[in-house]
């Protein structure tokens, strides 16, 4: 996913959200039950969409993070390839 289409559905995400939000404040002077339901939907449909991308985002960091560490561990013969991880281990202990 592109950065600009991560912001397009971000940006959706949050004008849900915010609308769903603004039809419950409404729904409260207006005393009506279906404008209430209406922005609750909308309001966790915004909230889930906005969590998807952001989960998205992070796993294609990770992945982005694994291929580097591959690639610069694919020049190591196996002893200091063993010897690298090893060392990355210790320090997350």
């Amino acid at each position: 996913m592109s950065r600009m289409t991560a912001a397009v559905d971000e940006n959706v995400a949050l004008g849900l959200m915010a609308g769903g939000a603004l039809a419950m404040c409404l729904s409260w002077p207006l005393h009506s039950r279906p404008l209430r339901l209406l922005g609750v939907l909308a309001a966790l449909a915004g909230g889930a969409l906005y969590a998807e991308g952001r989960l998205t985002e992070r796993e294609e960091r990770i992945e982005e993070a694994e291929a580097q560490v591959e690639s610069a561990l694919d020049g190591l013969d196996p002893v200091a390839r063993a010897q690298v991880l090893a060392d990355v281990a210790k320090q997350q202990v």
